[in-house]
């Protein structure tokens, strides 16, 4: 039985403002929940957004952290900086991020370590396209993602978290079966015990985003070892949104 606590995960990626800020924090006001929930906006309204965690249960997250701490970096945001911002998680290696802004495994190290640091919990996103799918080899680059990804990162006390993103399905209306993602959960679980030990793989939350919504989550939360959402387009719906975060908590409590 999972024993692992659930996060959802909202990326708003270039989305948002502060009319979708109010009315996300206002349908969560006075409501508990067993799961942790992270909303992840522009950089530019994080400090708006702390205004009103107060009344509510959210966190905020960072979808990127520079692998830089300070100096002449134009346009990046420290790790530092985003602790300070009130950020208690940042997304690392989203498919975006390594198609768009050329981001590979080296890179994405460097920032796990950075963000670990400084106390945020790292999200490291592995996935494949639909071409490596269909060419039999999701295993062996996921395999080279957390293994270069997570390449002399100590986990020993420290808390990480792992999302499974297959490219195919993001943003396509595609989804993977829940079996389909347990499958490559277990997997993910099975070589994090071979890179660290069995007490830290069993203790890293293993999440998955791909086209979520409040249609498909509680069955994909039902497999053991999925033990959250990283939920894109869903999430500019506050009561979508909010949907989902209640049927993940209900999910924790069965």
């Amino acid at each position: 039985m999972k024993k692992r606590r659930p996060i959802v995960i909202a990326n708003w990626k270039l989305n948002g403002g502060i009319d979708l800020i109010c009315t996300s924090v206002a349908s969560f006001i006075g409501k508990h929940f067993e799961t942790d929930i992270v909303i992840c906006p522009p950089y530019l309204y994080m400090r708006d957004m702390l205004t009103f965690l107060q009344y509510s249960e959210l966190k905020i997250g960072s979808q990127n952290v520079s692998r830089y701490e300070s100096g002449a970096y134009t346009g990046e945001t420290s790790a530092q900086m985003l602790k300070e911002a009130g950020c208690s998680l940042c997304i690392i290696g989203h498919s975006e991020r390594r198609a768009m802004f050329a981001e590979n495994n080296l890179g994405c190290q460097v920032k796990v370590q950075t963000a670990l640091n400084h106390g945020l919990l790292p999200v490291l996103c592995v996935g494949e396209t639909q071409e490596e799918r269909a060419a039999n080899t999701t295993k062996s680059i996921l395999l080279t993602q957390l293994s270069e990804g997570l390449n002399t990162v100590d986990l020993n006390g420290k808390d990480i978290c792992i999302a499974y993103e297959p490219v195919w399905a993001i943003g396509t209306g595609l989804a993977a079966t829940p079996e389909m993602v347990q499958e490559i959960h277990q997997f993910i679980r099975t070589e994090l015990t071979r890179l660290y030990n069995a007490e830290i793989a069993n203790r890293v939350r293993i999440v998955y985003g791909g086209s979520v919504n409040k249609n498909n989550a509680t069955e994909l939360l039902k497999q053991q070892d999925i033990d959250g959402l990283l939920v894109g387009g869903a999430s500019l719906d506050p009561g979508h949104f909010l949907a989902i975060c209640e049927q993940v908590s209900e999910q924790a409590m069965a």
